[in-house]
């Protein structure tokens, strides 16, 4: 193989073009709870949205399910529903703590408990009868699941909390604990009887107001599941989920590095809701309307929506670009750890642009963080700074421990370095075979560099049987990728093709329309 046509790896720049698609590994499918199940989207639907994730864990580490709580919060019911203060003594993260370790309820005697089925106390635990002041009904310091209420009585609960409220909460808890209709919903969807499926999760909505019913009726209505498709009934359906009420200090999701991509269904709503207006779905394309709620799902404490912001305003993806504004939501998610964006910082601060000072080792800082969390791409740019001693001292041995990574990853460019190595032999065992392997890896994901080495090797016989006909699909392939050396490595082998190589390469090169 002649060096014209492999061109050696050590003379190649890392490539530090930031990436335009906004969305990214954002959005990457994950394993998804019942509530994130999803409709298939028929390529007729002018547009795919593609939102899953998995349901992130309370406080305690635990997935909560709403109609098996047995705690009768303040949640439940209407206009005290987020205004009650916080105490710690009646917190149902404190509550539920507690009963882990079968302790008293409260840990405060100026509480008292109220449960489902006496909202308003049991007069037998009273600890002062009603002509004595107080509540009637309500009970003193006692194992009942419930809700915290103040010795004083209800003007404990602010906001216009009343015994109205109390008894709306446990009726509304009564209902959810003995209702079927969503999990007969999802049944019915999960047999693709979708007009029974869609009947059940307005049910469902109706009874209890579930997101998961909301975020289903959303879906079924943007890909005509059960009932025509309409963008608008999608819109409104996932706007009532996104849009209901919020309480950030108990809902707020808690982002975990190691699982980014959990999400509540409110997370859910909201991002559909900016895809589908980002893309024009079923409705007229609104990119400012589309940032609105990718920054809603930020506020919900999705991370990744925030690696979505920072390149859409670097990009110009919302209207505006502002890469002051994508540089701040890019340095929000690296600090939270979420690894591709410390990736994209770093390719901005290698490459440099408007407003991003070119700054080596600040790239090589930012790689490093998203390589030690295993990114695929971070781990190629960390070792081929290695390889090239840029910002570091030139390590080849540390330089090829990244490349396998990588590659291992999937990575493209890296599966390329080490053909390349294999090829070259040096730091390791030539071996023809095996470089031919990751040249053919590479090669198969598009890398045009790998294509014209693997198209040299077969041309040539090189770790394996020649094929001439291969040879010049993948020159050709990579000649059209850009790649110079492929380009004159064509019009040599052009020539030696026989009728039935070329037939083959045709077949490849340019295929018959199927009628």
């Amino acid at each position: 193989m002649t060096t014209t046509w492999m061109r050696p790896f050590r003379r190649l720049l890392l490539a530090a073009l930031l990436a335009h698609n906004v969305h990214g590994a954002a959005l990457a499918a994950g394993q998804s709870a019942p509530v994130a199940a999803r409709a298939p989207a028929p390529s007729s639907a002018g547009g795919t949205v593609v939102v899953s994730g998995a349901r992130g864990p309370d406080a305690l580490g635990r997935i909560v399910d709403p109609t098996t709580s047995v705690l009768l919060s303040g949640r439940h019911a209407s206009s005290c529903a987020f205004m009650a203060p916080y105490n710690p003594a009646f917190d149902p993260v404190s509550v539920a703590y507690m009963r882990e370790f079968t302790a008293p309820d409260s840990i405060s005697r100026d509480v008292v408990s109220l449960t489902e089925y006496a909202p308003l106390g049991d007069v037998s635990n009273a600890p002062l009868p009603a002509s004595l002041g107080g509540t009637p009904g309500l009970r003193g310091r006692g194992r009942g699941l419930g809700l915290g209420v103040t010795r004083g009585g209800l003007s404990g609960l602010s906001g216009g909390c009343g015994e109205a409220d109390l008894r709306f909460a446990a009726g509304r808890l009564h209902i959810a604990r003995n209702d079927k209709s969503l999990a007969q919903a999802f049944a019915a969807f999960g047999r693709k009887d979708y007009p029974q499926a869609l009947a059940l999760f307005h049910t469902a909505w109706d009874k209890i107001g579930y997101h998961a019913a909301g975020l289903m009726l959303g879906q079924m209505h943007l890909y005509g599941l059960g009932t025509p498709k309409d963008g608008k009934q999608a819109v409104y359906w996932l706007d009532r989920v996104a849009g209901d009420r919020f309480d950030p200090s108990r809902q707020r999701l808690r982002f975990d590095p190691a699982h980014p991509q959990m999400m509540s269904e409110q997370i859910q709503a909201a991002l559909m809701l900016a895809q589908i207006l980002e893309r024009g779905i079923g409705v007229p394309a609104d990119p400012a309307a589309a940032r609105r709620w990718y920054e809603k799902a930020a506020d919900f404490g999705y991370v990744p929506a925030r690696d979505i912001l920072g390149r859409g305003w670097i990009a110009g993806s919302f209207g505006n670009k502002s890469e002051r504004k994508g540089l701040g939501y890019l340095k929000d998610a690296a600090q939270a750890g979420y690894a591709p964006s410390q990736y994209a910082l770093g390719k901005l601060y290698y490459a440099g642009a408007d407003g991003v000072a070119r700054d080596i080792r600040q790239a090589g800082a930012y790689f490093e963080a998203a390589a030690r969390a295993g990114h695929p791409g971070a781990l190629f740019a960390a070792g081929r700074l290695h390889d090239l001693g840029v910002g570091v001292p030139a390590d080849q041995n540390k330089a090829i421990v990244y490349y396998k990574e990588a590659a291992l990853k999937g990575d493209r460019d890296a599966e390329f370095a080490l053909g390349t190595y294999f090829y070259e032999g040096g730091l390791m065992n030539k071996d023809a075979k095996v470089a031919r392997g990751w040249f053919d890896a590479a090669a198969r994901q598009g890398q045009p560099d790998a294509m014209a080495s693997l198209g040299a090797m077969l041309s040539k016989g090189e770790g394996g049987p020649a094929d001439l006909a291969l040879a010049y699909v993948w020159l050709s392939l990579a000649s059209s990728a850009g790649n110079g050396d492929a380009a004159r490595a064509v019009e040599a082998i052009g020539p030696q093709l026989s009728a039935e190589d070329r037939t083959r390469a045709d077949k490849v090169l340019r295929p018959v329309p199927r009628s």
